[in-house]
């Protein structure tokens, strides 16, 4: 069997003809039925924990090192663009976790609970999911075959896939990389999850899972400002994705220590801050009410004018699949199917807003189905961006802006905002997640045609599963504790609290929209300097905890050393499988120790 369909008489060959025929073993229903039974128990474990410590941690990687296990493993049979199939539908069924856990608990936090229509939460959320999938499709050629961004996770992903094709060598190389990381993350976030911890180690400035140098830089005598932050979160992740970004991610590292280290400290000293803020306590301030409302705005004005120099090659990338369609050799889902996704999730979320806001009409409930259906396509192409290019995405800052937007529209209706917020965060994550996928298809080979139409297949899964889990945690908390999120709960929800606090920021009216506005036009000149995604870049250094950039640039500069020590190739061929498996291995760990913790809940 070949690659290349038969055409139907008098006609032309069919998307559909060109999806189900291949060389060898691609789209199959035991990687079908792996990837969605993964991607439930990976959405499962990682919703709770995203509850608890406030970020996600990705699925593809252990839905791959899964996957050869099984496929190849156990029924021996699995080749690495069927268990790449496998890992995106897995992926795809997890990943929209982030984008419920960073909005929806801050209904309960808010006592709202009580007003919220479960059925059409889903619905939207549901909606959102497949608008992600299908809007961001049209942006691959743009972003993996021209700009070729890298997108650290895909690349990692694709490293595992290759490793037991490319020899044992390179296949114990990613191993050593998993088992090194899982040691390091066992011993950093054993406490939470068995109740015994080793991080510390009885050293002064060492916690369970961070370093505080500025700490040591004190007790050693040596000039420090008091207000300027300098720990280093062991985080074998981050090591890892700053090594596979290499010099492109100093950029982060460079806006990172600017906020910190320059901003901050003058913030400090000028009276920008409070007096009631102790210096010690100034940088976690400044991070919060300064430099998060700043960055947001530069990551909007940066992507804004990174969409406009787009656009033409978006449009020719477009006219391409429509030309490709006529001819029946598409490599991508024809146009058709991805109007009709749209329309119909467009739909779903109209009749969502007009049964969830009150004093509304079908005009409003169209006007806010509208733009969050626009908004959704624009922050799509934002974070797909800021994953491509330093593998972080800033979903719960898309969150926070999400609902203030919402909110203006739906005149401080936080039950409809945060239900449209939800969406349009679950389409994001969506967005960034298929990137990551489309760039591992790239790598190993697989078709584009089929991971997008799995994708639109069961990537309305996740919402539901995500979903039932909160609601099973909120109601286990409230049955403990008298509470169903928050403090004196185990699990705090961090993001959806910090949301809270914005909305009742923004009913009072003291939003911090000059700094937003300042951001956007910072972004913006950024973005026009001739660096690609520059604005993008800073605004995510400004936005993200200094104590995870710094290993993350630690990444990047080892990358560039060895390099020019052993060579490019050299690096990439060995280096890249131990940074993949620095990632792998946390996640894999990462999994487990949620499982822990529910099992043990």
């Amino acid at each position: 069997m070949t690659d290349t369909p038969t055409p139907p008489p008098g006609g032309k060959p069919r998307w559909t003809s060109q999806l189900f025929q291949n060389r060898y073993r691609e789209i199959t229903w035991q990687a079908v039925v792996f990837g969605i039974a993964i991607g439930v128990v990976m959405n499962a474990a990682i919703t709770y924990s995203g509850l608890k410590i406030g970020f996600t941690i990705g699925g593809s990687a252990i839905a791959a090192v899964l996957g050869w296990g099984v496929l190849r493993g156990l029924l021996r049979k699995g080749t690495i663009v069927e268990t790449n199939l496998a890992q995106t539908v897995a992926s795809t069924v997890n990943t929209s976790n982030s984008g419920v856990i960073f909005t929806v608990p801050v209904l309960f936090l808010l006592g709202l609970q009580a007003q919220i229509d479960e059925l059409w939460l889903i619905a939207a959320c549901m909606a959102g999911a497949t608008l992600g999938v299908a809007f961001i499709i049209p942006t691959r050629k743009q972003m993996i075959d021209l700009e070729r961004l890298r997108f650290p996770t895909g690349t990692a992903v694709a490293s595992v896939l290759r490793s037991p094709g490319e020899g044992v060598a390179k296949a114990k190389v990613l191993l050593f990389g998993i088992a090194a990381s899982m040691l390091i993350f066992f011993f950093t976030h054993s406490r939470d999850a068995f109740g015994f911890g080793y991080g510390s180690l009885g050293i002064p400035g060492v916690s369970d899972d961070s370093i505080d140098v500025a700490q040591w830089i004190q007790a050693a005598g040596l000039p420090w400002h008091e207000s300027m932050q300098f720990t280093w979160a062991i985080a074998p992740f981050a090591l890892g994705a700053g090594f596979i970004t290499g010099r492109p991610g100093l950029v982060v590292l460079a806006g990172g220590l600017l906020a910190g280290f320059i901003i901050t400290p003058l913030a400090y000293e000028w009276g920008w801050i409070p007096p009631s803020v102790s210096a010690a306590e100034a940088g976690g301030w400044a991070l919060s009410n300064m430099n998060k409302p700043l960055g947001i705005g530069l990551l909007m004005g940066g992507a804004l004018v990174g969409l406009l120099f787009a656009f033409p090659a978006i449009g020719a990338a477009l006219k391409s699949m429509r030309q490709a369609s006529s001819r029946g050799v598409a490599d991508e889902l024809p146009l058709g199917v991805l109007y009709g996704a749209v329309g119909v999730a467009f739909v779903v979320l109209f009749l969502a807003a007009n049964a969830t806001i009150a004093d509304g009409g079908i005009g409003q409930a169209a006007l806010i189905a509208l733009v969050g259906t626009a908004w959704m396509w624009f922050a799509g192409i934002v974070i797909a961006q800021c994953t491509g290019m330093t593998d972080w995405s800033p979903i719960s800052g898309m969150a926070l802006l999400t609902v203030m937007i919402c909110l203006v529209m739906t005149g401080n209706q936080v039950l409809s905002a945060v239900m449209i917020g939800a969406a349009v965060c679950v389409s994001i994550t969506e967005c960034a997640d298929m990137m990551q996928d489309l760039k591992t298809g790239h790598l190993v080979g697989g078709s584009p045609l089929r991971q997008q139409f799995l994708e639109l297949c069961v990537a309305w899964i996740g919402p539901g599963i995500c979903l039932a889990v909160v609601y099973v945690l909120a109601q286990n908390n409230f049955d403990k504790f008298g509470v169903y999120f928050g403090e004196g709960t185990t699990t705090q929800a961090p993001q959806a609290a910090a949301l809270g606090g914005a909305i009742d920021g923004i009913r009072g009216g003291d939003a911090p929209t000059s700094l937003y506005a300042m951001g956007g036009v910072l972004g913006a000149l950024l973005s026009f300097s001739g660096i690609a995604g520059l604005g993008v870049l800073v605004g995510l250094s400004m936005y993200l905890p200094l104590a995870y950039l710094l290993p993350y640039g630690l990444g990047c500069l080892v990358q560039m050393a060895m390099a020019r020590v052993k060579g490019a190739a050299w690096t990439e061929s060995w280096g890249v499988p131990f940074a993949a498996g620095m990632i792998v291995g946390e996640g894999l760990l990462g999994v487990v120790f949620a499982l822990a913790q529910v099992l043990g809940g």
